[in-house]
């Protein structure tokens, strides 16, 4: 779906991506979902995160009170608290310089980035999306939207039920049918939002 040089580029960042350290993800943990948070909630927690991406990781592990496996994804420190002076930075090296394109009109981009990126960073705000989504397409046979798991989501912590999937990258190896698919549901999605 992407040209190979860009793809190639995404593989590497995906396969570097950096992890909190252990005792980072726990002093989190531990500030959001309770000092006992391992031994209240989860009968198992991989520590070594399955997946990272650029303001968190996510974990699986197990729930306690009932066995189910779920996700954990966990928002890095600091991240939310970063975005106005990331942005800050953003329009002045845009002002100064040549990068900004004729017509745009910076503050308004830099606001809707700003609440973009602030949207981003609420997971409670994106547990109740996706409760949301779950009702919407309730009953669909096609579609299965995680169930949040309350006890376990916070502003900065969203525990979803655990979901297997395929990583995008493997799309291109399967069947033109399947893709075809694949991008009528991705259409649908960007038509709901």
């Amino acid at each position: 779906m992407l040209p190979p040089e860009i793809e190639q580029v995404l593989h590497q960042v995906q396969a570097h991506a950096n992890y909190m350290p252990d005792w980072q993800m726990d002093k989190v943990l531990r500030e959001e979902l309770g000092t006992d948070w391992e031994t209240s909630l989860f009968a198992q927690f991989e520590r070594t995160p399955i997946a990272s991406a650029s303001i968190g990781q996510v974990h699986r592990a197990t729930l306690k009170s009932t066995g189910q496996q779920v996700a954990v994804k966990i928002q890095f420190p600091g991240v939310a608290s970063s975005i106005e002076s990331d942005l800050s930075n953003l329009s002045l090296l845009l002002r100064t310089s040549a990068l900004l394109p004729k017509g745009l009109y910076l503050q308004n981009t830099i606001a809707v980035m700003r609440r973009e990126l602030e949207d981003e960073c609420d997971y409670i705000r994106e547990a109740a999306a996706g409760k949301k989504f779950a009702q919407l397409l309730a009953g669909d046979p096609f579609f299965v939207v995680p169930q949040v798991v309350d006890e376990a989501t916070t502003g900065k912590v969203l525990t979803t039920e655990w979901m297997d999937g395929k990583p995008l990258s493997r799309v291109k190896n399967l069947s033109q049918e399947t893709r075809d698919l694949a991008s009528r549901l991705c259409l649908f999605f960007f038509l709901l939002n």
